[in-house]
């Protein structure tokens, strides 16, 4: 067996709730969840440092973070919604954020692995922030798969200390 093959099988099927998930599973999940909260993190520093727009008029280079964040919360909403990676439990509370979020997460995703034939195309970060509940109901998302991962692997530790 390789443990170094950079193949990865994107197209299998995941179903299942975290608390069936494989270790290895868990894993991917947890690392997933390291670059989406490291892209939130530099999202907020950029937001707080504010930006000016005058200066590169087309240019959204100072939300990369954004878009970053974004792809890897559509990546764990997709999850949640359509392979029951979330118990109802953890789901019910945001799962109409996820609903409405879901198509602008999918166009940042797109942003990521689609090059555009010019910056014309793309969405612009102003306008992705335009509504005021965006980044609320973004906040709330990220933070419910942070708690629902915390939990799991919490929850695996002690199982471990039983046996």
């Amino acid at each position: 067996m390789n443990h170094m093959s950079t193949q990865v099988d994107a197209g299998a099927p995941v179903n299942g709730s975290l608390r069936n998930a494989s270790l290895d599973r868990l894993a991917c999940l947890f690392r997933h969840w390291a670059w989406a909260d490291e892209a939130r993190s530099a999202f907020d520093r950029e937001l707080a440092n504010g930006w000016d727009d005058d200066d590169e008029p087309l240019s959204d280079h100072p939300f990369g973070s954004y878009y970053h964040w974004c792809a890897l919360l559509c990546g764990f909403s997709e999850a949640a919604l359509e392979h029951g990676l979330l118990s109802p439990f953890q789901l019910d509370p945001i799962r109409q954020d996820l609903e409405v979020s879901l198509p602008g997460l999918r166009a940042c995703r797109q942003l990521l692995v689609v090059i555009p034939a010019s910056l014309e195309e793309q969405p612009r970060i102003l306008d992705l922030l335009s509504d005021e509940e965006t980044l609320g109901r973004l906040r709330r998302v990220h933070k419910a798969f942070g708690k629902a991962l915390r939990e799991e692997r919490l929850s695996r530790e002690i199982d471990s200390l039983d046996h």
